[in-house]
């Protein structure tokens, strides 16, 4: 999965497909794993049949949310 940020926007492109919540899912745990929190702590609010999601983050303020989700650069 890449990610990159669009001003306040987190772009992810994610690989499982759109059926039966699976891309949600995929979407959720990868946030999970590279905030660093249990899978709980990140939630769907808002978005789940659209290409556009609101998600909530509970244990980390936003700058460190930021902090870790921000792009590695591939070489």
């Amino acid at each position: 999965m890449s990610r990159r940020w669009l001003g306040d926007a987190l772009k992810v492109k994610v690989h499982a497909p759109a059926l039966e919540g699976r891309a949600n899912d995929a979407l959720l745990e990868f946030l999970s794993e590279k905030l660093g929190l249990p899978r709980r702590a990140v939630a769907l609010v808002r978005g789940d049949k659209s290409r556009y999601k609101v998600v909530r983050i509970t244990g980390l303020t936003l700058p460190e949310a930021r902090a870790r989700l921000a792009p590695t650069t591939v070489t």
